[in-house]
């Protein structure tokens, strides 16, 4: 399977810890993010991107045959505190899966302290996956 925002979590070094069961988990190094942001942080675009991906992962492993993952509608993000840790997690959780639209939350979150870094609402189009070749 080929995740959600791949070439992103590929070039920002991020990895997908965890993925399953309506939740995904991913993670990446402060050292590895060159965007920074308030404090030396990781910039919060970056926060934005990754909080989506995590989302899409999230819902990728939940996709039934002939769905796949659409547009994504719409992401909210809650900036708590900067994000300076030497790992950062995202945390994304499905809140509901409809059948033409899905929603969940991410947490971000420093991944020594489990300080809340930023919380965010992502809502994700589901459209039918074209018919096989």
């Amino acid at each position: 399977m080929t995740l959600a925002g791949g070439e992103l979590l590929r070039e920002l070094g991020a990895v997908v810890e965890a993925a399953g069961g309506g939740t995904a988990r991913l993670a990446i190094d402060r050292e590895r993010v060159q965007l920074r942001g308030v404090r030396d942080s990781i910039n919060g675009g970056i926060v934005a991107a990754l909080a989506e991906a995590a989302f899409r992962v999230c819902l990728e492993v939940l996709l039934e045959p002939g769905e796949r993952l659409g547009r994504t509608q719409e992401v909210t993000v809650a900036y708590l505190s900067a994000a300076r840790g030497e790992r950062t997690t995202f945390e994304a959780r499905l809140l509901r899966k409809g059948r033409r639209l899905a929603v969940g939350e991410v947490e971000v979150r420093d991944a020594g302290s489990g300080e809340l870094n930023a919380k965010a609402q992502v809502s994700c189009a589901l459209v039918p996956a074209p018919p096989p070749a």
